[in-house]
């Protein structure tokens, strides 16, 4: 059986064409293979929600569709990836990747797209991708990512939750297929509860990241105990990082919580990729496709 392939998104803006590089890298770091998408977003087009626009509309909006597919196709190619099929999607960007989420392994989305709002927030389809996508999600951030022998290390977070095994082995993935350091990061609120002693808090972290945190012989990992909030903590460590992997939902989730708070402000404010790792039932980022698009 042939592998599943990383799929991404273009859409003709600048953020959906560092979403195609970005996936076009992942895919030969990870061996397979790359499909481009291009969504038309035929139902926005329907008049009172039935009846569908002049076919010469319809043939302008598709032959706009493939040239930026075109354009995405000599980006991916200039990444190493000159196979890269395409696909013309009818729907919605956001439906369509949800839709191809079922199946992916991996949905890497452009912080913002067409229709953005100005500012450094995650887009629409960035947003509903991060937070409805059945599998694995990176949002490409920040403008250094795309910068030669930045050299900087692969962040991730973890709580002591079940779910952190998953995140912390996408993390490993990660940092080997790029060869940079692993930094495996604990952190709790600025100031523990009054009957908890700061240092022996500390000292319950390191024991954690000690139980949790294999050594590897081809991996350079840190384990670092600092006395702040995750959100805070992570969002300053993106600046110098090169991707930020942290899980959709941690210890303090709840059923039906589809996002949790720490996700949410790396989705918006991290200055780097950030890779969410889907903590529910979802295919390992290993064993099937990626998307990429922006929103």
């Amino acid at each position: 059986m042939s592998p599943s392939p990383i799929v991404t998104g273009a859409d003709g803006s600048a953020e959906s064409l560092d979403a195609v590089r970005w996936a076009a890298r992942a895919a030969r770091l990870h061996g397979r293979p790359l499909e481009i998408r291009h969504a038309l977003d035929f139902p926005a087009l329907l008049a009172d929600g039935e009846v569908p626009p002049p076919e010469d509309m319809l043939d302008a909006l598709r032959a706009r569709g493939r040239r930026a597919l075109r354009t995405a196709q000599e980006l991916a190619a200039a990444q190493g990836m000159p196979d890269a099929a395409t696909r013309l999607d009818p729907d919605r960007a956001a439906q369509s990747l949800i839709e191809a989420s079922r199946t992916a392994a991996l949905l890497v989305v452009g912080a913002s797209g067409r229709g953005r709002c100005a500012g450094p927030l995650a887009g629409s389809v960035a947003a509903a991708i991060g937070t409805h996508g059945r599998c694995d999600t990176v949002v490409v951030r920040g403008d250094r990512w795309d910068e030669p022998d930045t050299g900087g290390p692969v962040v991730t977070g973890i709580d002591g939750s079940d779910t952190g095994r998953r995140v912390l082995a996408t993390a490993l993935v990660e940092a080997r297929a790029r060869e940079v350091p692993l930094v495996v990061l604990h952190a709790w609120a600025d100031e523990p509860p009054a009957a908890l002693d700061r240092q022996a808090v500390a000292e319950a972290g390191r024991r954690l990241l000690d139980a949790r945190v294999p050594d590897t012989g081809d991996v350079e990992v840190a384990r670092v105990v600092v006395p702040a909030h995750p959100r805070r903590e992570l969002v300053e460590r993106s600046a110098a990082a090169q991707l930020v992997v942290l899980g959709d939902r941690g210890r303090g989730g709840f059923p039906g919580l589809l996002l949790g708070s720490t996700a949410q402000a790396l989705l918006h404010h991290a200055d780097c990729p950030v890779l969410l790792v889907r903590t529910r039932d979802s295919p390992s980022v290993t064993a099937g496709p990626a998307v990429a698009w922006t929103g």
